[in-house]
């Protein structure tokens, strides 16, 4: 066995010190089946709860271990073992590392095995040994996951052997250089309410996990023990989609199985204590369908922002700023995370963070949001959404999220070609030929050979720079448009070389019929002194000096000169 533990080493050297990088996304838990339940049905009950790997569970032999990556194989699970070898203290050793090589050689080439247990919550002190064990495990045998999971946030300094949380998890990260950053956060009070540090603890995570391009994942409450609540169907479902929101790339339970001293309580995890679903069996079981539905989106995305709305903005989170891309109503307890995939695509989850209460609202899209698709829930695929005026009206069910897919487009402006003439035809259409609507005009359109222009105020004027003209090429400039209100002159304005900007003693008049009519005009720019000889660099035209109604519009069809 050892001889294809080799050969496997060698062609996965190449993974040596990346991040885990699963095919499916991760979705297990803790405190498994015990020895004396382990059996196929046992196995096969949890990868019918859509689990896609299992969590630590004490108490196995090496042979059980095998037998137990048996069941797991034929119903369609992988395994993290847990081993008696594997613990802190080895590196103290001598020759430990071969007892690594052992262990491997007991695990490595079963098609069902996902990784290596090696510690939980762990005080800073240890971390240099079990870096040391888990980049041996790494080295050893790269295609299987080394797992230690962290304390959470409302952990004291004794606990953390460090003097803030954030300080904890950046040292873990630095020393160890884990391939996936695990930490377990229960939020859900049995007095009512929650942790206020809950969002804290997500924001912190993923902050530190981005930095050091290690994948995230939280471990989720589903039992009442201690001090924490049942969770209703609604509040597993904020625990779920709040940490997908939050970039998580994996997510475990707290627990699966139940110990004996809770269900004498008549306290239960997702099974009972013989193995039977319980209440939560069937809720988890949808939540981790619709987590491997999304996750097949979610695993290519990297988490670029996180905001909140609502009255109170929680500890350690930011509230939605003026320019964001998806903009949800302030009054509404909502959260956004914001992704982007390898490609620049972008992507929003909305989640609701009113674990009592559904809510309907209208999500504003920016500008650029071109068109929004719904990533199913269901089956993974897309579906494109009604989008009116740059809103996508959204329904979201206690606790509930939905993943959009935001397809982009925007042109960013550039210079105007330089022209030695004067000829705009407004032919192509979006194409406004370098001409900048600069005051009192808006949603300028060029359609069907026409330049669209609302009137929005007074004194409404468009500019055209980057002009190259000759002295005299030009004696007579026309113009063909219509207007639908305003006063009955117009002004055309320009700049030399001499003199290049627009002031009142470089431009002229011209009478105009704002009748909503096809016009043509003529302004003999040659008569004027300020014109003749001169280099012309820029022009404005006034469309009408002032006047317009409310609503008011004009259309040019051209603007040439002779």
């Amino acid at each position: 066995m050892m001889g294809s533990v080799t050969v496997m080493m060698a062609m996965c050297a190449a993974a040596l010190g990346a991040p885990w990088q699963p095919e499916q996304f991760p979705i297990g838990y803790w405190l498994g089946p015990p020895p004396e339940a382990n059996s196929l049905q046992t196995w096969q009950t949890v990868a019918d709860c859509n689990f896609t790997f299992t969590g630590p569970r004490g108490g196995y032999s090496v042979e059980e271990n095998l037998e137990m990556l048996d069941f797991c194989q034929q119903a369609g699970v992988r395994a993290l073992v847990t081993d008696s070898r594997i613990h802190w203290q080895m590196t103290a050793n001598e020759g430990w590392e071969e007892t690594v090589a052992e262990i491997i050689a007991d695990y490595a080439s079963h098609p069902a095995l996902y990784g290596y247990y090696l510690k939980d919550e762990p005080n800073h002190q240890l971390f240099a040994p079990l870096g040391e064990m888990s980049r041996e495990f790494e080295r050893q045998d790269p295609d299987h996951l080394p797992y230690i999971n962290l304390f959470p946030t409302y952990a004291n300094v004794r606990q953390l052997g460090t003097p803030t949380y954030a300080d904890h998890v950046a040292k873990f990260l630095e020393t160890v250089q884990p391939r996936v950053l695990s930490y377990d956060h229960y939020a859900l009070l049995r007095a009512g309410g929650m942790r206020p540090d809950y969002y804290e603890n997500l924001a912190i995570i993923r902050d530190l996990g981005l930095q050091h391009n290690t994948p995230q994942w939280q471990i989720i409450l589903s039992l009442a023990h201690l001090a924490y609540r049942d969770p209703t169907e609604a509040e597993m479902r904020w625990q779920v989609y709040t940490s997908l929101a939050y970039g998580m790339k994996g997510i475990m339970y707290f627990t699966y199985w139940t110990p004996p001293s809770l269900a004498q309580e008549g306290r239960y995890g997702i099974v009972d204590g013989e193995g039977r679903p319980a209440r939560l069996y069937p809720i988890v079981q949808q939540l981790n369908s619709e987590i491997r539905a999304l996750g097949a989106t979610l695993l290519g995305l990297t988490s670029t922002e996180v905001y909140h709305t609502g009255e109170q903005i929680p500890a350690g989170a930011t509230r939605q700023g003026t320019d964001a891309v998806v903009r949800v109503p302030e009054e509404l307890p909502l959260l956004v995370g914001m992704f982007e995939d390898k490609a620049g695509e972008l992507y929003a989850m909305i989640v609701n963070r009113d674990w009592e209460n559904p809510v309907e609202l209208q999500a504003n899209m920016a500008t650029h949001v071109a068109g929004v698709a719904e990533v199913s829930a269901e089956n993974g695929s897309e579906a494109e959404l009604e989008m009116t005026d740059g809103a996508v009206p959204l329904e979201l069910p206690a606790g509930g999220g939905r993943l959009l897919h935001l397809s982009t487009e925007f042109d960013y402006p550039q210079p105007p070609r330089p022209r030695t003439e004067i000829s705009f035809q407004f032919d192509d259409g979006g194409d406004l030929e370098g001409w900048s609507p600069g005051h009192s005009l808006g949603s300028a359109v060029v359609r069907d050979g026409v330049l669209t222009m609302a009137i929005t105020g007074d004194d409404p004027y468009m500019t055209r720079s980057f002009l190259r003209l000759p002295p005299d090429a030009v004696s007579v400039v026309r113009v063909r448009m219509r207007i639908t209100s305003g006063n009955d002159e117009g002004q055309l304005f320009w700049g030399t070389a001499a003199e290049p900007g627009f002031s009142d003693q470089r431009y002229l008049n011209f009478a105009i019929q704002p009748d909503g009519e096809w016009h043509e005009y003529e302004v003999p720019v040659g008569e004027h002194p300020k014109w003749r000889g001169q280099k012309v660099q820029a022009v404005r035209l006034d469309p009408t000096t002032g006047g317009a109604e409310e609503g008011a519009r004009v259309e040019i069809d051209w603007i040439v000169g002779e």
